[in-house]
C-alpha cells in the first residue's frame, strides 16, 4: 500500500515539477534580448539572408 503511495506521489510530483523546470529555462533563456527598432530589425534579416543564400548556393554547387 505505501509503495503504491510512493509511485502516485512520484509521478505526481514529475507531472508537476518537469514543465514548471521546463517554463523556468525557457524564462530564463529570453531575458534580456537586444531589443531593435522595425528598421534595424528589417536590416538584420536582410543580411541574415543574403548570407543564407550564399551559403546554400555554395552547398549547392559543391
Amino acid at each position: 500500500m505505501a509503495a503504491e503511495g510512493f509511485v502516485f506521489v512520484f509521478f505526481l510530483v514529475l507531472a508537476l515539477g518537469i514543465p514548471l523546470v521546463l517554463y523556468w529555462a525557457m524564462e530564463s533563456e529570453t531575458k534580456n534580448l537586444p531589443r531593435m527598432d522595425r528598421e534595424e530589425a528589417e536590416r538584420r534579416a536582410r543580411e541574415e539572408g543574403e548570407k543564407y543564400n550564399r551559403q546554400s548556393t555554395r552547398e549547392r554547387r559543391d
